[in-house]
């Protein structure tokens, strides 16, 4: 999948050279991460297969009306993820108490820094005022329409092949134990 008016490959490079240089010159024992958010439904969804037209197959689903909304930050310097998972919208006040877990999460490094992409929850002014009282944690902003510079986006596409692609749940609890189970290890 390409997203419809992608940067020009000029801009991603540059992006890239950005990120190589923040690594190299970055205070010993910053953190660089890549965050986004991923919302999981409740529903099987059908993977790739060969069906019989006059006797397709036969799929189980559910309703969809239930989802989990995660907020994940990925480090790919030691391949850790922390999320924020549960039933709760991504909203100003959710991305804080994400940014809170983060913070705490890498309570000895100096600067951390979490590219992430253009969604308004990210820029909202709530979040804006957070981040002024922890100057320690900086939101580095991704090129528009660019998810194949956020890190996290690889994990997100993994994380729904194994999940739901072709998985039934039939409770929504074990639906949520799956997942929960799949994100902490």
């Amino acid at each position: 999948e390409q997203p419809g008016d992608p940067p020009s490959e000029d801009e991603q490079r540059a992006f890239v050279k950005k990120y190589e240089t923040m690594k190299a010159e970055s205070e010993p024992g910053t953190v660089l991460l890549f965050g986004d958010a991923m919302h999981l439904v409740h529903q099987n969804e059908p993977g790739d297969c060969w069906g019989d037209p006059n006797d397709p197959p036969v799929i189980k689903t559910n309703s969809g009306r239930k989802r989990l909304n995660i907020l994940g930050a990925y480090n790919p310097a030691d391949h850790s993820l922390v999320h924020l998972t549960g039933e709760e919208n991504c909203n100003a006040v959710r991305v804080i108490e994400f940014l809170d877990m983060v913070e705490k999460s890498y309570i000895s490094a100096p600067k951390i820094v979490v590219f992430v992409d253009n969604a308004k929850y990210f820029k909202a002014n709530l979040v804006e005022e957070w981040l002024t009282e922890h100057p320690r944690l900086h939101l580095e902003p991704l090129p528009a329409y660019a998810p194949n510079l956020n890190l996290i986006e690889r994990f997100w596409k993994f994380a729904k092949e194994q999940l739901v692609k072709n998985t039934y749940y039939e409770k929504y609890k074990t639906f949520r134990a799956h997942v929960f189970r799949f994100l902490n290890h």
